[in-house]
């Protein structure tokens, strides 16, 4: 029986150690800075939006400290009494202030202090505040610009209303409606290109092949723009024939050579203008209608004499024309070639024709005695 009440006062004191441990942990767990050496600040706001003793305290951002206690002063203004690290404590100086953020919308509310630039605070001083709602200091620089964008919108809308007004504009849209709902109404009724464009979509494949035709043309094109633009170069900065003749001195020699030659034929036809030449008296003198009165009567005959060959007129025209005296010289040849007298006649001709080797003369003798001798 007494050990059983042993045991059970064992168990209780275990239990209540355990629940005193777990509160300690709970409420210093997050305090990982519990024993450090710590500063004194106090701060006065005129409402501290739920802050309440044990809230973290934040310098630049960074929690620094905790919320000691809480309390209204005589003036009817709230004093919160902050514990600051004395590392962090370094920053708050002269410039520093104070305010009421929250770590979100709806997270725990803390006290956020900015750096200074002045002289560090003592322990114990007031640092001063910016008072900051809980929206405002979770929304920061956001309320100006929607401020800012509502004033604008008011503006925009005041002159929209100012120039909805005028008679003239209420002209013009309800012109502009009327237009739009014809259009709309013609695209609807009628079989027109916009409702087939809408509705067909043959139409639409046509359309789509003809803007791919549009894209691959453009392509070549710009392929070609390419080539001519790399052929300009070439010719511009390269060494070839193109390049000498357009950018080197080969080109002033022939312009100056075609200038030659041009001066050369102005002055010949000057000469035969002018001049007392053979060429003026062709062309500007009498013998210039001799010469063509000539060639017409040449031509004539020329064109009398084609006619009787064509008619068979006339040797020419009986051996052009006549089959018989064809046959005939035919038969005449054949008789030729079969005849061997004649062909002993011809081979004999030929030979007394071809040039005959030259004897050589016998050299006369070096002693003989000569006439004078």
């Amino acid at each position: 029986m007494n050990q059983d009440r042993s045991e059970l006062r064992v168990g209780i004191f275990v239990t209540t150690a355990l629940l005193i441990g777990g509160a300690l942990i709970f409420a210093f767990g997050g305090q990982s800075s519990l024993f450090a050496s710590k500063t004194a600040f106090e701060t006065v706001f005129e409402n501290v939006d739920g802050l309440r003793p044990g809230s973290p305290v934040q310098v630049a951002g960074i929690e620094a400290g905790n919320v000691e206690r809480i309390e209204f002063g005589e003036d009817g203004r709230v004093h919160a009494y902050i514990l600051v690290q004395d590392d962090a404590a370094s920053f708050i100086r002269a410039g520093s202030a104070a305010t009421i953020g929250s770590n979100g919308l709806l997270g725990d509310q803390l006290i956020d202090i900015t750096v200074g630039q002045g002289d560090r605070l003592d322990e114990n001083d007031v640092i001063p505040t910016s008072e900051l709602s809980l929206l405002s200091s979770f929304l920061g620089d956001t309320g100006d610009d929607a401020e800012g964008l509502v004033r604008d919108a008011r503006r925009a809308m005041g002159s929209l209303a100012d120039t909805l007004d005028d008679e003239q504009v209420q002209s013009d849209v309800r012109d502009i409606v009327h237009n739009l709902n014809q259009i709309t109404s013609m695209v609807n009724e009628n079989d027109s290109t916009v409702r087939r464009l809408l509705t067909d979509p043959e139409m639409a494949d046509d359309v789509q092949e003809a803007l791919v035709s549009l894209r691959d043309t453009s392509s070549e094109l710009n392929r070609t723009v390419r080539g001519v633009r790399r052929i300009v170069g070439e010719v511009e900065h390269g060494d070839g024939s193109a390049h000498q003749i357009i950018y080197g001195p080969e080109l002033t020699r022939v312009l100056v050579n075609a200038a030659g030659a041009v001066g050369e034929v102005g002055t010949i036809l000057r000469d035969i203008r002018t001049g007392d030449n053979n060429a003026h008296e062709i062309l500007y003198g009498d013998e210039a209608g001799n010469l063509i009165s000539n060639l017409t009567e040449m031509s004539a005959d020329m064109r009398a004499i084609v006619a009787d060959v064509r008619a068979g007129r006339g040797t020419i025209g009986g051996l052009l024309v006549d089959p018989s005296i064809y046959e005939d010289v035919k038969r005449l040849v054949g008789n030729l070639q079969r005849n061997e007298i004649l062909r002993s006649l011809v081979r004999y001709s030929i030979r007394e024709d071809a040039p005959r080797p030259q004897r050589p003369q016998p050299e006369a003798p070096d002693d003989e005695p000569t006439e004078d001798e």
